[in-house]
């Protein structure tokens, strides 16, 4: 709930706000703007949209030092960020545009760009007309010393220059983007930007968040640990340690708990006499149940403090130890579990007597069981895969290896450091590196705007504080189920939120990519052929072997039937085992410019030759006949000769 403090308390609406207004803020509720505290009870926030840190963050009022990060702000409230436990009271400091939250929007603005692919193919045509403007000159010139009237060769001219010029290339492409789209949208990724379809088969490196990404923003008990003596069952006690003093938990933590209860048939069925929130100052939380004519406590809390505040021997303590140190070694939060016997209900933990430790549960955001695989694969592809997190260090260390992404900790980098490098500097880090932790969201900008110098980057994310870095790549994807800021940031929405169908969507990329270089190979080397034909036909002394109207015929109807068809060929099979091109390599290869030339060169032989030999015995008119023909026919076997670069594809059925 929101309320304005001028000399009395009221309601308003959150867009009202502006600096100066004091606000109170309640269990559940998303804070309106960027908010100083000035009181605080047990307040714990969740700012995963902002930060990527999946675990809630406690607040306290106390005066900060030097600067801080958005995560070390333990002061702040932050406008997008929701109260999952205790109170606060604070002064509006931001509004609008001038808030954390509204500076991501300024780094998110899109700047229109061609996509990679189309910046090639443009390079490429401009290049074609270059040379034919250069050509149709030395054919008028031709022409016309051969003795042909200007207006014929005008007309001669410009029906050679519209052959030579693969205007059908745009709407063909258009066609087959669209297509790949509705292929894309049946594999669960929809493609919100056309630019991008193209660009995820030329992507050399994924930069991927983890909450929500390769995880399931969900925390899990992982594991449970009780020491020798204990005398109570670990799962009840996990059960009825949980907050139930609102009919919703909002707190991850107490979700997960109550879920492992009910899933071990250990859930209470009757509600605790009280609820202790989080504390703090004692770094727990408890419940109050009645036991018989007393009363029983169950506490949760930092493990230090609950060993702190129990009855524990040296034996029992060093062998705490020892699995708190291996449980966070696997980068698990782990909870410090404790009983105790009361003789009344208690409110507050200044009343606590010693107590009995009861063990540790274990609990961590998961992953998602298809993530590692996805990775394999896009690895296998010849693509890099980097994680960026706000997580703790440890935390995104223990993930990486989970992921075979990092094999040792130098190949982790915090964040935190990361003002002190020049961009040169870090653009070397950030080669070596394939795990970054504690970054918040201009760090993910700078990060990919690096990444962008040497690769074809694509990235991923599903929160707030990933729009910025999503609007940076070259192609953004976002999470079918993220915010709908990170949404409408995206290029492309996986809806089933699977890493998986990013390598899918790559995959349908890679085709499309290798069915434009097709509908190039087959549309230049045809086109070549025809004007290789006419300018030898001026060159040699004989007739033109095709009228302009059989030129443009052509154009119109043989390359329009063949071109679309190309660009609709299934995906080769070894499409995802080749590493991709280097970003700045031409869209056509040196290999495929040779074979153009052989093909067209071909093609040209074989129409003046029929035109000479039939011209000879039958006149002109019918040899020019069959020089079409043979023309046609040529460029129908250039149509099965470009399906493929190394493989005989005729008869290979369509899928």
């Amino acid at each position: 709930m929101l309320f304005r403090s001028v000399n009395r308390t009221t309601r308003i609406d959150a867009s009202q706000l502006v600096p100066g207004d004091v606000v109170s803020l309640a269990e559940g509720e998303k804070v309106p703007a960027d908010i100083r505290l000035l009181r605080s009870a047990n307040l714990r926030v969740d700012e995963a949209q902002l930060t990527g840190e999946s675990l809630p963050i406690s607040k306290q009022t106390d005066a900060l030092t030097g600067n801080k990060e958005m995560y070390e702000q333990t002061n702040m409230l932050f406008q997008g960020s929701f109260v999952v436990s205790g109170t606060g009271t604070g002064v509006v400091v931001a509004t609008g545009n001038q808030t954390e939250f509204g500076n991501l929007a300024m780094l998110s603005k899109r700047e229109s760009t061609q996509s990679p692919v189309q910046r090639k193919i443009d390079t490429l045509i401009t290049r074609v007309i270059a040379a034919v403007s250069a050509i149709a000159l030395v054919a008028f010139g031709l022409s016309l010393l051969r003795g042909m009237d200007v207006l014929e060769s005008l007309r001669f001219v410009m029906a050679l220059a519209v052959s030579a010029v693969p205007e059908s290339l745009p709407i063909a492409i258009s066609v087959v983007l669209v297509l790949g789209m509705r292929r894309m949208a049946a594999k669960k990724a929809l493609v919100h930007q056309m630019r991008a379809i193209e660009t995820i088969g030329v992507i050399t490196t994924i930069a991927t968040d983890k909450t929500g990404t390769l995880t399931k923003n969900k925390l899990t008990v992982q594991q449970t640990w009780t020491p020798d003596e204990a005398t109570e069952n670990i799962d009840r006690i996990i059960g009825l340690v949980v907050n139930r003093a609102h009919a919703k938990s909002h707190d991850p933590l107490d979700i997960a708990l109550n879920e492992y209860a009910r899933k071990q048939s250990a859930s209470p069925r009757h509600a605790p006499v009280h609820d202790l929130p989080f504390s703090q100052a004692h770094a727990m939380s408890a419940t109050v149940w009645h036991h018989g004519r007393q009363f029983r406590l169950y506490v949760k809390g930092a493990p230090e403090a609950i060993l702190a505040a129990c009855r524990v021997s040296a034996r029992t303590k060093k062998r705490a130890q020892q699995m708190l140190d291996e449980m966070t070694a696997r980068g698990y939060r782990v909870i410090g579990l404790a009983t105790g016997e009361l003789d009344e209900a208690i409110d507050s933990f200044d009343q606590l007597g010693k107590l009995t430790f009861a063990g540790f549960v274990a609990v961590a955001d998961v992953l998602r069981p298809e993530a590692p695989r996805a990775i394999r694969a896009a690895l296998k592809a010849g693509v890099s895969v980097r994680m960026i997190t706000g997580d703790h260090f440890e935390t995104a260390y223990q993930i990486g290896r989970e992921l075979d992404m990092v094999e040792n900790r130098n190949e982790v980098f915090d964040c935190r450091d990361m003002a002190k490098p020049s961009d040169d500097q870090l653009d070397a880090i950030v080669t070596k590196t394939k795990v970054f932790s504690r970054v918040i969201p201009e760090q993910k900008y700078r990060l990919l705007t690096i990444l962008k110098k040497h690769h074809i980057t694509a990235m991923t994310g599903d929160g707030v504080n990933d729009v910025p870095a999503l609007t940076n790549a070259h192609v953004g994807v976002a999470m079918g189920s993220g915010s709908h800021i990170a949404k409408d940031a995206g290029d492309i929405i996986l809806l089933n939120d699977n890493f998986k169908t990013i390598i899918d969507a790559m995959r349908e990329g890679r085709t499309i990519i290798a069915n434009i270089r097709r509908m190039l190979f087959y549309l230049l080397s045809t086109n070549t052929g025809e004007l290789i034909t006419m300018i030898g036909a001026l060159l040699i002394g004989i007739k033109t072997p095709l009228e302009p109207v059989q030129i443009l015929w052509v154009n119109l109807v043989t390359d329009t039937s063949m071109v679309i068809p190309l660009g609709l060929e299934p995906g080769e099979k070894q499409a995802m085992n080749r590493p991709p091109e280097r970003p700045d390599a031409p869209i056509l290869s040196r290999q495929m410019i040779w074979r153009m030339v052989i093909v067209a060169a071909t093609m040209s032989v074989i129409a003046l030759a029929v035109y000479i030999f039939f011209e000879k015995h039958y006149g002109h008119n019918y040899a020019q006949t069959l020089a079409f023909i043979s023309l046609v026919v040529s460029q129908w076997a250039n149509a099965f000769n470009a399906r493929s670069d190394s493989e005989s594809k005729i008869g290979r059925a369509h899928v």
